[in-house]
Protein backbone atom coordinates (compact mmCIF):
# COMPACT_ATOMS: atom_id res chain seq x y z
CA UNK A 1 0.00 0.00 0.00
CA UNK A 2 1.23 3.46 -0.89
CA UNK A 3 2.70 5.66 1.86
CA UNK A 4 4.60 8.91 1.98
CA UNK A 5 6.57 10.64 4.73
CA UNK A 6 8.22 14.07 4.62
CA UNK A 7 10.76 15.58 7.02
CA UNK A 8 10.80 19.39 7.13
CA UNK A 9 13.01 21.67 9.25
CA UNK A 10 14.42 25.15 9.35
CA UNK A 11 17.38 25.57 6.94
CA UNK A 12 19.53 27.37 9.53
CA UNK A 13 18.91 24.92 12.40
CA UNK A 14 21.80 22.41 12.46
CA UNK A 15 20.41 20.36 15.35
CA UNK A 16 17.07 19.94 13.56
CA UNK A 17 18.92 18.98 10.38
CA UNK A 18 20.84 16.32 12.34
CA UNK A 19 17.60 15.00 13.84
CA UNK A 20 16.05 14.82 10.38
CA UNK A 21 19.02 12.90 9.02
CA UNK A 22 18.81 10.46 11.94
CA UNK A 23 15.12 9.88 11.22
CA UNK A 24 15.91 9.38 7.54
CA UNK A 25 18.53 6.77 8.33
CA UNK A 26 16.08 4.90 10.58
CA UNK A 27 13.43 5.00 7.88
CA UNK A 28 15.73 3.67 5.18
CA UNK A 29 16.95 0.86 7.44
CA UNK A 30 13.40 -0.24 8.32
CA UNK A 31 12.07 -3.58 7.17
CA UNK A 32 9.67 -1.83 4.82
CA UNK A 33 11.42 -0.54 1.67
CA UNK A 34 11.34 3.27 1.53
CA UNK A 35 12.66 5.28 -1.40
CA UNK A 36 13.89 8.87 -1.12
CA UNK A 37 12.16 10.98 -3.75
CA UNK A 38 13.08 14.55 -2.76
CA UNK A 39 16.33 15.69 -1.14
CA UNK A 40 16.48 19.46 -0.68
CA UNK A 41 18.20 21.74 1.82
CA UNK A 42 15.43 21.40 4.44
CA UNK A 43 13.11 18.79 2.95
CA UNK A 44 13.39 15.03 2.67
CA UNK A 45 10.47 13.13 1.17
CA UNK A 46 10.12 9.36 0.99
CA UNK A 47 7.55 6.98 -0.37
CA UNK A 48 6.79 3.27 -0.24
CA UNK A 49 4.46 1.01 -2.19
CA UNK A 50 4.27 3.26 -5.24
CA UNK A 51 4.50 0.28 -7.59
CA UNK A 52 0.99 -0.87 -6.66
CA UNK A 53 -2.34 0.74 -7.41
CA UNK A 54 -2.77 4.23 -8.85
CA UNK A 55 -0.71 6.17 -6.31
CA UNK A 56 2.72 7.55 -7.12
CA UNK A 57 5.05 10.34 -6.09
CA UNK A 58 5.57 12.99 -8.73
CA UNK A 59 8.79 14.85 -7.93
CA UNK A 60 9.04 18.43 -9.13
CA UNK A 61 12.18 19.95 -10.59
CA UNK A 62 15.11 21.31 -8.57
CA UNK A 63 13.98 20.27 -5.10
CA UNK A 64 10.66 22.10 -5.42
CA UNK A 65 8.89 19.22 -3.69
CA UNK A 66 6.52 16.55 -4.92
CA UNK A 67 2.89 15.62 -5.37
CA UNK A 68 2.04 12.37 -3.59
CA UNK A 69 -0.90 10.17 -4.54
CA UNK A 70 -3.05 10.21 -7.67
CA UNK A 71 -3.17 13.35 -9.78
CA UNK A 72 -5.33 14.05 -12.82
CA UNK A 73 -3.92 17.22 -14.42
CA UNK A 74 -6.14 19.50 -16.43
CA UNK A 75 -3.67 20.20 -19.26
CA UNK A 76 -0.96 21.51 -16.97
CA UNK A 77 2.79 21.21 -16.62
CA UNK A 78 4.95 20.48 -13.58
CA UNK A 79 6.01 24.13 -13.48
CA UNK A 80 2.41 25.11 -12.86
CA UNK A 81 2.21 22.74 -9.89
CA UNK A 82 4.70 24.68 -7.77
CA UNK A 83 2.01 26.88 -6.21
CA UNK A 84 -0.80 25.41 -4.04
CA UNK A 85 -3.53 27.55 -5.60
CA UNK A 86 -2.40 26.55 -9.08
CA UNK A 87 -2.56 22.86 -8.10
CA UNK A 88 -6.15 23.30 -6.92
CA UNK A 89 -7.15 25.02 -10.14
CA UNK A 90 -5.25 22.90 -12.64
CA UNK A 91 -5.54 19.38 -11.25
CA UNK A 92 -7.73 17.08 -9.16
CA UNK A 93 -7.41 13.63 -7.66
CA UNK A 94 -6.35 12.01 -4.40
CA UNK A 95 -3.16 13.77 -3.46
CA UNK A 96 -1.03 15.68 -0.99
CA UNK A 97 1.34 18.25 -2.47
CA UNK A 98 4.53 19.08 -0.54
CA UNK A 99 5.88 22.23 -2.19
CA UNK A 100 9.14 24.00 -1.33
CA UNK A 101 10.09 27.57 -2.15
CA UNK A 102 13.75 27.50 -3.20
CA UNK A 103 14.64 31.05 -2.15
CA UNK A 104 13.24 30.98 1.39
CA UNK A 105 12.99 27.27 2.20
CA UNK A 106 9.31 27.71 3.13
CA UNK A 107 7.41 24.45 2.68
CA UNK A 108 3.67 24.31 1.95
CA UNK A 109 1.62 21.14 2.37
CA UNK A 110 -1.66 21.06 0.44
CA UNK A 111 -4.26 18.32 0.88
CA UNK A 112 -6.71 17.92 -1.98
CA UNK A 113 -10.35 18.96 -1.35
CA UNK A 114 -11.60 15.37 -1.04
CA UNK A 115 -9.08 14.48 1.65
CA UNK A 116 -9.07 10.88 0.44
CA UNK A 117 -5.30 10.57 0.93
CA UNK A 118 -4.49 10.99 4.65
CA UNK A 119 -2.27 13.87 5.73
CA UNK A 120 -1.10 14.07 9.35
CA UNK A 121 1.58 16.15 11.03
CA UNK A 122 3.68 15.67 14.16
CA UNK A 123 6.91 17.20 15.47
CA UNK A 124 10.03 15.42 16.64
CA UNK A 125 13.09 17.34 17.86
CA UNK A 126 12.08 20.47 15.90
CA UNK A 127 11.44 18.44 12.74
CA UNK A 128 7.96 18.54 11.21
CA UNK A 129 6.98 15.05 10.11
CA UNK A 130 4.19 14.96 7.50
CA UNK A 131 2.88 11.46 6.92
CA UNK A 132 0.01 9.35 5.65
CA UNK A 133 0.36 6.33 7.97
CA UNK A 134 1.14 6.68 11.69
CA UNK A 135 2.76 3.24 11.79
CA UNK A 136 5.58 4.74 9.75
CA UNK A 137 6.23 7.14 12.63
CA UNK A 138 6.10 4.35 15.20
CA UNK A 139 8.84 2.56 13.29
CA UNK A 140 10.98 5.69 13.75
CA UNK A 141 10.61 5.56 17.52
CA UNK A 142 8.20 8.54 17.70
CA UNK A 143 5.72 8.08 20.55
CA UNK A 144 2.19 9.37 21.06
CA UNK A 145 -0.49 9.70 23.76
CA UNK A 146 -4.29 9.57 23.69
CA UNK A 147 -6.15 12.87 23.29
CA UNK A 148 -9.09 12.31 25.64
CA UNK A 149 -10.69 15.64 24.81
CA UNK A 150 -11.02 14.51 21.19
CA UNK A 151 -12.37 11.10 22.22
CA UNK A 152 -14.97 12.77 24.47
CA UNK A 153 -16.29 14.61 21.42
CA UNK A 154 -15.94 11.67 19.03
CA UNK A 155 -18.10 9.34 21.11
CA UNK A 156 -21.30 11.43 20.66
CA UNK A 157 -20.30 12.78 17.24
CA UNK A 158 -18.44 10.14 15.26
CA UNK A 159 -18.64 12.31 12.12
CA UNK A 160 -16.23 14.74 13.76
CA UNK A 161 -13.72 16.17 11.28
CA UNK A 162 -11.30 18.74 12.72
CA UNK A 163 -7.57 19.38 12.86
CA UNK A 164 -7.19 17.64 16.22
CA UNK A 165 -6.99 13.84 16.28
CA UNK A 166 -7.17 11.09 18.84
CA UNK A 167 -3.46 11.61 19.56
CA UNK A 168 -2.18 14.69 21.39
CA UNK A 169 0.92 14.95 19.24
CA UNK A 170 -0.79 14.60 15.84
CA UNK A 171 -2.84 17.10 13.87
CA UNK A 172 -4.56 16.59 10.54
CA UNK A 173 -4.32 18.86 7.51
CA UNK A 174 -7.93 19.29 6.45
CA UNK A 175 -9.25 18.75 2.91
CA UNK A 176 -8.58 21.84 0.83
CA UNK A 177 -6.21 23.20 3.47
CA UNK A 178 -2.64 24.39 3.07
CA UNK A 179 -0.16 24.14 5.94
CA UNK A 180 2.74 26.58 5.64
CA UNK A 181 5.85 25.55 7.61
CA UNK A 182 8.26 28.41 8.22
CA UNK A 183 10.21 29.73 11.16
CA UNK A 184 9.83 26.44 12.98
CA UNK A 185 6.03 26.72 13.14
CA UNK A 186 3.07 25.79 10.97
CA UNK A 187 0.13 27.99 9.92
CA UNK A 188 -3.03 26.62 8.34
CA UNK A 189 -5.15 28.28 5.68
CA UNK A 190 -8.18 26.99 3.80
CA UNK A 191 -7.57 27.44 0.08
CA UNK A 192 -10.68 25.51 -0.96
CA UNK A 193 -14.12 25.52 0.60
CA UNK A 194 -17.46 24.02 -0.49
CA UNK A 195 -18.86 27.55 -0.46
CA UNK A 196 -16.37 28.47 -3.20
CA UNK A 197 -18.09 26.00 -5.51
CA UNK A 198 -21.52 27.37 -4.62
CA UNK A 199 -20.43 30.90 -5.54
CA UNK A 200 -19.97 29.83 -9.14
CA UNK A 201 -23.73 29.93 -9.48
CA UNK A 202 -26.72 27.71 -8.75
CA UNK A 203 -27.92 25.08 -11.19
CA UNK A 204 -31.69 25.06 -10.72
CA UNK A 205 -32.93 23.46 -13.94
CA UNK A 206 -33.29 19.70 -13.29
CA UNK A 207 -32.67 18.78 -16.93
CA UNK A 208 -29.44 20.77 -17.13
CA UNK A 209 -28.36 19.47 -13.72
CA UNK A 210 -28.91 15.85 -14.80
CA UNK A 211 -26.90 16.33 -18.00
CA UNK A 212 -24.00 17.90 -16.10
CA UNK A 213 -24.05 15.20 -13.39
CA UNK A 214 -24.00 12.45 -16.00
CA UNK A 215 -21.03 13.96 -17.84
CA UNK A 216 -19.05 14.70 -14.68
CA UNK A 217 -19.63 11.26 -13.13
CA UNK A 218 -18.46 9.60 -16.33
CA UNK A 219 -15.34 11.77 -16.54
CA UNK A 220 -14.39 11.03 -12.93
CA UNK A 221 -15.05 7.29 -13.06
CA UNK A 222 -13.23 6.96 -16.39
CA UNK A 223 -10.23 8.77 -14.95
CA UNK A 224 -10.01 6.40 -11.99
CA UNK A 225 -10.60 3.37 -14.22
CA UNK A 226 -7.71 4.42 -16.48
CA UNK A 227 -5.24 3.74 -13.64
CA UNK A 228 -6.08 0.03 -13.33
CA UNK A 229 -6.13 -2.97 -15.64
CA UNK A 230 -8.46 -4.86 -13.34
CA UNK A 231 -10.78 -3.72 -10.55
CA UNK A 232 -13.21 -5.27 -8.10
CA UNK A 233 -16.45 -3.33 -7.75
CA UNK A 234 -18.60 -3.51 -4.63
CA UNK A 235 -22.05 -3.81 -6.19
CA UNK A 236 -24.90 -3.53 -3.70
CA UNK A 237 -27.53 -3.26 -6.42
CA UNK A 238 -28.45 0.22 -5.23
CA UNK A 239 -28.49 3.34 -7.37
CA UNK A 240 -24.99 4.64 -6.60
CA UNK A 241 -23.04 1.41 -7.10
CA UNK A 242 -25.03 0.67 -10.29
CA UNK A 243 -24.19 4.13 -11.66
CA UNK A 244 -20.50 3.45 -11.07
CA UNK A 245 -20.75 0.08 -12.80
CA UNK A 246 -22.41 1.66 -15.85
CA UNK A 247 -19.48 4.05 -16.18
CA UNK A 248 -16.69 1.53 -15.61
CA UNK A 249 -17.94 -0.90 -18.25
CA UNK A 250 -17.95 1.95 -20.79
CA UNK A 251 -14.58 3.40 -19.78
CA UNK A 252 -12.24 3.96 -22.76
CA UNK A 253 -9.47 2.05 -20.96
CA UNK A 254 -11.70 -1.04 -20.68
CA UNK A 255 -10.44 -2.47 -17.37
CA UNK A 256 -11.50 -5.95 -16.36
CA UNK A 257 -14.26 -5.61 -13.76
CA UNK A 258 -15.44 -8.16 -11.22
CA UNK A 259 -18.48 -7.28 -9.13
CA UNK A 260 -18.83 -8.52 -5.58
CA UNK A 261 -22.09 -8.53 -3.63
CA UNK A 262 -22.56 -9.30 0.07
CA UNK A 263 -25.76 -10.70 1.47
CA UNK A 264 -26.90 -12.10 4.81
CA UNK A 265 -29.16 -15.08 4.04
CA UNK A 266 -29.58 -16.28 7.63
CA UNK A 267 -31.04 -12.94 8.68
CA UNK A 268 -33.37 -12.62 5.70
CA UNK A 269 -31.54 -9.53 4.39
CA UNK A 270 -30.95 -10.58 0.82
CA UNK A 271 -30.80 -8.12 -2.09
CA UNK A 272 -29.14 -10.33 -4.66
CA UNK A 273 -31.93 -9.76 -7.18
CA UNK A 274 -30.87 -6.13 -7.64
CA UNK A 275 -27.18 -6.92 -7.89
CA UNK A 276 -27.90 -9.71 -10.36
CA UNK A 277 -30.08 -7.38 -12.41
CA UNK A 278 -27.35 -4.74 -12.64
CA UNK A 279 -24.55 -7.22 -13.37
CA UNK A 280 -26.62 -9.02 -16.01
CA UNK A 281 -27.59 -5.74 -17.65
CA UNK A 282 -23.92 -4.89 -18.19
CA UNK A 283 -22.74 -8.49 -18.68
CA UNK A 284 -20.35 -8.16 -15.76
CA UNK A 285 -19.06 -11.02 -13.64
CA UNK A 286 -20.76 -11.17 -10.24
CA UNK A 287 -19.36 -12.94 -7.18
CA UNK A 288 -21.94 -13.39 -4.42
CA UNK A 289 -20.55 -13.56 -0.90
CA UNK A 290 -22.75 -14.73 1.99
CA UNK A 291 -22.16 -13.14 5.39
CA UNK A 292 -22.30 -15.48 8.38
CA UNK A 293 -22.55 -13.70 11.72
CA UNK A 294 -21.90 -16.90 13.64
CA UNK A 295 -18.49 -17.32 11.96
CA UNK A 296 -17.17 -13.83 12.71
CA UNK A 297 -15.00 -13.47 15.80
CA UNK A 298 -14.94 -9.86 16.97
CA UNK A 299 -11.88 -10.53 19.13
CA UNK A 300 -9.86 -10.16 15.94
CA UNK A 301 -10.55 -6.44 16.23
CA UNK A 302 -7.81 -6.34 18.85
CA UNK A 303 -5.25 -6.61 16.06
CA UNK A 304 -6.23 -3.47 14.15
CA UNK A 305 -3.44 -1.35 12.74
CA UNK A 306 -2.57 1.87 14.57
CA UNK A 307 -4.21 5.04 13.28
CA UNK A 308 -4.46 8.64 14.58
CA UNK A 309 -8.17 8.33 15.30
CA UNK A 310 -10.84 5.62 15.60
CA UNK A 311 -12.70 4.32 12.57
CA UNK A 312 -15.37 1.71 11.79
CA UNK A 313 -13.55 -1.61 11.60
CA UNK A 314 -16.36 -4.18 11.25
CA UNK A 315 -16.47 -3.90 7.46
CA UNK A 316 -12.74 -4.52 7.11
CA UNK A 317 -12.91 -7.44 9.52
CA UNK A 318 -15.82 -9.15 7.82
CA UNK A 319 -15.48 -8.28 4.15
CA UNK A 320 -11.85 -7.27 3.73
CA UNK A 321 -10.48 -10.84 3.45
CA UNK A 322 -13.14 -11.74 0.88
CA UNK A 323 -12.30 -8.70 -1.23
CA UNK A 324 -8.57 -9.40 -1.03
CA UNK A 325 -9.08 -13.00 -2.14
CA UNK A 326 -11.28 -12.04 -5.08
CA UNK A 327 -8.93 -9.25 -6.12
CA UNK A 328 -5.89 -11.55 -6.00
CA UNK A 329 -7.60 -14.19 -8.15
CA UNK A 330 -8.46 -11.55 -10.78
CA UNK A 331 -5.26 -9.51 -10.63
CA UNK A 332 -7.19 -6.44 -9.44
CA UNK A 333 -5.35 -3.48 -7.93
CA UNK A 334 -8.30 -1.46 -6.63
CA UNK A 335 -11.75 -1.88 -5.15
CA UNK A 336 -14.30 0.57 -6.49
CA UNK A 337 -17.61 1.37 -4.83
CA UNK A 338 -20.48 3.83 -4.90
CA UNK A 339 -19.61 4.97 -1.38
CA UNK A 340 -20.43 8.61 -0.59
CA UNK A 341 -23.06 8.73 -3.32
CA UNK A 342 -25.86 9.10 -0.79
CA UNK A 343 -24.36 12.31 0.56
CA UNK A 344 -23.34 13.71 -2.82
CA UNK A 345 -26.74 13.09 -4.38
CA UNK A 346 -28.71 14.23 -1.30
CA UNK A 347 -30.39 10.96 -0.39
CA UNK A 348 -31.60 12.20 3.01
CA UNK A 349 -33.17 15.25 4.64
CA UNK A 350 -35.76 16.10 1.95
CA UNK A 351 -37.55 18.40 4.40
CA UNK A 352 -34.65 20.84 4.20
CA UNK A 353 -35.56 21.63 0.59
CA UNK A 354 -38.44 23.86 1.75
CA UNK A 355 -36.24 25.95 4.02
CA UNK A 356 -33.60 26.22 1.29
CA UNK A 357 -36.09 27.45 -1.29
CA UNK A 358 -37.47 30.04 1.13
CA UNK A 359 -33.94 31.20 1.99
CA UNK A 360 -33.02 31.64 -1.69
CA UNK A 361 -36.30 32.68 -3.38
CA UNK A 362 -38.73 33.61 -0.64
CA UNK A 363 -42.49 33.01 -0.78
CA UNK A 364 -43.31 31.96 -4.34
CA UNK A 365 -45.92 29.59 -5.79
CA UNK A 366 -43.29 26.93 -6.54
CA UNK A 367 -42.93 26.43 -2.79
CA UNK A 368 -46.04 24.20 -2.71
CA UNK A 369 -44.60 21.98 -5.44
CA UNK A 370 -41.37 21.60 -3.48
CA UNK A 371 -43.27 20.83 -0.30
CA UNK A 372 -45.30 18.17 -2.12
CA UNK A 373 -42.09 16.55 -3.42
CA UNK A 374 -40.65 16.54 0.11
CA UNK A 375 -43.87 15.03 1.51
CA UNK A 376 -43.73 12.18 -1.01
CA UNK A 377 -40.12 11.40 -0.12
CA UNK A 378 -40.58 11.60 3.65
CA UNK A 379 -44.02 9.93 3.46
CA UNK A 380 -45.64 12.59 5.60
CA UNK A 381 -48.51 14.96 4.93
CA UNK A 382 -48.00 18.05 2.82
CA UNK A 383 -48.96 20.39 5.65
CA UNK A 384 -46.74 18.65 8.17
CA UNK A 385 -43.61 18.86 6.03
CA UNK A 386 -44.49 22.42 4.96
CA UNK A 387 -44.84 23.45 8.59
CA UNK A 388 -41.50 21.85 9.44
CA UNK A 389 -39.77 23.53 6.52
CA UNK A 390 -41.14 26.97 7.34
CA UNK A 391 -40.17 26.55 10.98
CA UNK A 392 -36.65 25.61 9.92
CA UNK A 393 -36.49 28.67 7.67
CA UNK A 394 -37.57 30.99 10.48
CA UNK A 395 -35.28 29.35 13.02
CA UNK A 396 -32.31 31.40 14.12
CA UNK A 397 -29.05 30.19 12.50
CA UNK A 398 -27.63 27.29 14.47
CA UNK A 399 -24.58 27.99 16.60
CA UNK A 400 -22.69 24.81 15.86
CA UNK A 401 -22.60 22.49 12.86
CA UNK A 402 -22.52 19.58 15.29
CA UNK A 403 -26.21 20.21 15.97
CA UNK A 404 -26.92 18.93 12.45
CA UNK A 405 -25.28 15.63 13.38
CA UNK A 406 -27.47 14.91 16.39
CA UNK A 407 -28.48 11.26 16.28
CA UNK A 408 -29.82 8.80 18.77
CA UNK A 409 -27.01 7.81 21.12
CA UNK A 410 -28.90 6.12 23.90
CA UNK A 411 -25.73 4.97 25.65
CA UNK A 412 -23.99 8.36 25.81
CA UNK A 413 -24.72 10.55 28.86
CA UNK A 414 -26.43 13.85 28.11
CA UNK A 415 -23.65 15.89 29.65
CA UNK A 416 -21.17 14.33 27.22
CA UNK A 417 -23.38 15.43 24.33
CA UNK A 418 -23.75 18.93 25.73
CA UNK A 419 -20.04 19.43 26.32
CA UNK A 420 -19.21 18.56 22.71
CA UNK A 421 -22.11 20.51 21.20
CA UNK A 422 -21.08 23.70 23.03
CA UNK A 423 -17.40 23.50 22.07
CA UNK A 424 -16.75 25.81 19.12
CA UNK A 425 -13.32 24.29 18.51
CA UNK A 426 -15.08 21.14 17.28
CA UNK A 427 -16.76 22.87 14.33
CA UNK A 428 -15.50 21.72 10.94
CA UNK A 429 -13.10 24.33 9.47
CA UNK A 430 -15.34 24.55 6.38
CA UNK A 431 -18.18 25.85 8.55
CA UNK A 432 -16.35 27.69 11.32
CA UNK A 433 -17.49 31.29 11.43
CA UNK A 434 -20.02 30.75 8.63
CA UNK A 435 -23.57 31.83 9.41
CA UNK A 436 -26.78 32.10 7.46
CA UNK A 437 -26.22 29.50 4.77
CA UNK A 438 -29.29 27.45 3.76
CA UNK A 439 -29.75 24.42 6.06
CA UNK A 440 -29.84 21.99 3.15
CA UNK A 441 -26.51 23.29 1.91
CA UNK A 442 -25.09 23.00 5.43
CA UNK A 443 -26.21 19.38 5.55
CA UNK A 444 -24.79 18.76 2.07
CA UNK A 445 -21.42 20.16 3.16
CA UNK A 446 -21.39 17.94 6.24
CA UNK A 447 -22.14 14.92 4.04
CA UNK A 448 -19.03 15.53 1.94
CA UNK A 449 -16.80 16.51 4.87
CA UNK A 450 -15.80 13.01 5.99
CA UNK A 451 -13.21 11.39 3.68
CA UNK A 452 -13.56 7.63 3.18
CA UNK A 453 -10.83 5.42 4.63
CA UNK A 454 -7.71 4.93 2.52
CA UNK A 455 -5.92 2.24 4.52
CA UNK A 456 -7.30 -1.10 5.57
CA UNK A 457 -7.75 -1.57 9.29
CA UNK A 458 -5.92 -4.91 9.16
CA UNK A 459 -3.78 -6.43 6.43
CA UNK A 460 -1.27 -4.15 4.78
CA UNK A 461 -1.91 -5.30 1.21
CA UNK A 462 -1.53 -3.64 -2.19
CA UNK A 463 -5.25 -3.02 -2.75
CA UNK A 464 -6.52 0.54 -2.96
CA UNK A 465 -10.10 1.33 -2.00
CA UNK A 466 -11.51 4.08 -4.19
CA UNK A 467 -14.83 5.83 -3.68
CA UNK A 468 -14.82 6.98 -7.30
CA UNK A 469 -17.81 9.30 -6.87
CA UNK A 470 -15.96 11.20 -4.14
CA UNK A 471 -14.03 13.27 -6.67
CA UNK A 472 -13.45 17.01 -6.62
CA UNK A 473 -15.16 17.89 -9.94
CA UNK A 474 -18.30 15.98 -8.94
CA UNK A 475 -18.36 17.38 -5.39
CA UNK A 476 -18.08 20.92 -6.73
CA UNK A 477 -20.87 20.33 -9.22
CA UNK A 478 -23.26 18.67 -6.75
CA UNK A 479 -22.83 21.53 -4.26
CA UNK A 480 -24.11 23.94 -6.92
CA UNK A 481 -27.39 22.03 -7.21
CA UNK A 482 -29.80 23.13 -4.44
CA UNK A 483 -31.56 20.56 -2.29
CA UNK A 484 -34.97 21.34 -3.83
CA UNK A 485 -33.63 20.33 -7.26
CA UNK A 486 -32.37 16.99 -5.89
CA UNK A 487 -35.92 16.28 -4.62
CA UNK A 488 -37.76 17.34 -7.77
CA UNK A 489 -40.42 14.87 -8.86
CA UNK A 490 -40.85 13.52 -5.34
CA UNK A 491 -37.94 11.07 -5.33
CA UNK A 492 -34.63 11.36 -3.52
CA UNK A 493 -31.49 11.73 -5.63
CA UNK A 494 -33.80 12.63 -8.53
CA UNK A 495 -31.05 14.38 -10.51
CA UNK A 496 -28.82 11.30 -10.41
CA UNK A 497 -31.76 9.06 -11.34
CA UNK A 498 -32.58 11.22 -14.35
CA UNK A 499 -28.93 11.42 -15.33
CA UNK A 500 -28.60 7.64 -15.67
CA UNK A 501 -32.16 6.62 -16.52
CA UNK A 502 -31.01 5.65 -20.03
CA UNK A 503 -28.24 3.41 -18.68
CA UNK A 504 -29.71 1.44 -15.78
CA UNK A 505 -32.52 -1.10 -15.54
CA UNK A 506 -35.81 0.64 -14.60
CA UNK A 507 -36.24 -1.28 -11.30
CA UNK A 508 -32.94 0.13 -10.05
CA UNK A 509 -33.80 3.66 -11.18
CA UNK A 510 -37.14 3.39 -9.34
CA UNK A 511 -35.71 1.77 -6.23
CA UNK A 512 -35.92 4.06 -3.17
CA UNK A 513 -35.47 1.64 -0.26
CA UNK A 514 -31.96 1.20 1.08
CA UNK A 515 -30.61 -2.19 2.05
CA UNK A 516 -30.05 -2.90 5.75
CA UNK A 517 -28.25 -5.51 7.82
CA UNK A 518 -29.86 -4.84 11.19
CA UNK A 519 -30.74 -8.49 11.76
CA UNK A 520 -27.25 -9.52 10.74
CA UNK A 521 -25.85 -7.08 13.30
CA UNK A 522 -28.20 -8.50 15.93
CA UNK A 523 -26.94 -12.04 15.28
CA UNK A 524 -23.38 -10.78 15.31
CA UNK A 525 -23.85 -9.17 18.72
CA UNK A 526 -25.50 -12.23 20.20
CA UNK A 527 -22.69 -14.47 18.99
CA UNK A 528 -20.05 -12.15 20.47
CA UNK A 529 -21.97 -11.08 23.56
CA UNK A 530 -19.35 -12.23 26.05
CA UNK A 531 -16.62 -10.30 24.24
CA UNK A 532 -18.78 -7.18 23.99
CA UNK A 533 -19.55 -7.25 27.70
CA UNK A 534 -15.91 -7.78 28.59
CA UNK A 535 -14.76 -4.92 26.34
CA UNK A 536 -17.44 -2.33 27.06
CA UNK A 537 -18.91 -2.75 30.54
CA UNK A 538 -15.62 -2.14 32.32
CA UNK A 539 -13.81 -0.54 29.42
CA UNK A 540 -12.03 2.77 29.06
CA UNK A 541 -15.09 4.58 27.71
CA UNK A 542 -17.13 3.63 30.78
CA UNK A 543 -14.27 4.47 33.13
CA UNK A 544 -14.00 7.95 31.64
CA UNK A 545 -17.75 8.52 31.93
CA UNK A 546 -18.34 8.58 28.15
CA UNK A 547 -20.81 5.67 28.18
CA UNK A 548 -23.65 4.96 30.59
CA UNK A 549 -22.75 1.59 32.12
CA UNK A 550 -26.24 0.87 33.45
CA UNK A 551 -27.89 1.40 30.08
CA UNK A 552 -25.12 -0.49 28.35
CA UNK A 553 -25.56 -3.50 30.64
CA UNK A 554 -29.32 -3.51 30.00
CA UNK A 555 -28.74 -3.34 26.28
CA UNK A 556 -26.17 -6.14 26.22
CA UNK A 557 -28.07 -8.35 28.59
CA UNK A 558 -31.04 -9.53 26.55
CA UNK A 559 -31.51 -11.79 23.54
CA UNK A 560 -34.96 -10.53 22.63
CA UNK A 561 -34.14 -6.88 21.96
CA UNK A 562 -35.52 -6.00 18.51
CA UNK A 563 -33.14 -4.87 15.76
CA UNK A 564 -32.51 -1.16 15.76
CA UNK A 565 -30.01 1.63 15.38
CA UNK A 566 -28.38 0.83 18.71
CA UNK A 567 -26.68 -2.17 17.13
CA UNK A 568 -24.87 0.09 14.70
CA UNK A 569 -24.11 2.43 17.59
CA UNK A 570 -22.52 -0.37 19.62
CA UNK A 571 -20.71 -2.17 16.81
CA UNK A 572 -19.64 0.66 14.53
CA UNK A 573 -19.07 3.35 17.13
CA UNK A 574 -18.42 2.34 20.72
CA UNK A 575 -16.80 -1.06 20.25
CA UNK A 576 -14.45 0.24 17.56
CA UNK A 577 -13.53 3.26 19.68
CA UNK A 578 -12.88 1.05 22.71
CA UNK A 579 -10.66 -1.24 20.64
CA UNK A 580 -8.72 1.78 19.31
CA UNK A 581 -8.21 3.04 22.86
CA UNK A 582 -7.07 -0.36 24.12
CA UNK A 583 -4.49 -0.59 21.33
CA UNK A 584 -2.99 2.82 22.03
CA UNK A 585 -3.05 2.64 25.83
CA UNK A 586 -1.39 -0.78 25.73
CA UNK A 587 1.36 0.73 23.59
CA UNK A 588 1.83 4.02 25.45
CA UNK A 589 0.98 2.90 28.99
CA UNK A 590 1.06 -0.88 29.41
CA UNK A 591 0.13 -0.59 33.11
CA UNK A 592 -3.22 1.14 32.51
CA UNK A 593 -4.61 4.50 31.47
Amino acid sequence: MYRYLALIWEPDDPSAAAAAQALALRLQSAAEPWERVVHANNLLLFHSGAATGSSETRALAEGAGAVCGTLFPRETSDAELSDPRAVLMKAWGRYVAVLREARTGVVRVLRDPTGTLPCFVTQHERVHVVFSDVESCLSLGIRFSVNWRYIAAYVPYSALQIRATGLNEVTEVQPGECLTIAGGTGASELLWSPLDARRRGLIEDPVSAAAMVRETVRVCVHAWASRHRSVVHNLSGGLDSSIVLSCVVNAPSRPQITCVHYFAPASGEDERKYARLAASHFQAELVECPLDATALDLQKLLSIRYSPRPWFYIYDLEQGPLEAQIAASHGATSIFSGASGDGLFMQARAELAIADYLRIHGWRPRLLRIALDAARITRTSLWQVLRQGIARHLKRPIRSSLSELDTVRTLVPREVFAAARDDDSLIHPWLAGVRGIPPGLRWHILCVSIPPAFYSAFADGPLERTAVLFSQPLIELCLRIPSYVWTSGGTDRSVARAAFAQDLPPPIIRRTQKGAIDRHNLRLMHKNQAFLREMLLDGLLVRHGLLDRTRLEEFLGGDSTPPGFEYNEVLRQHLCTEVWLRRWTALTNPYGC
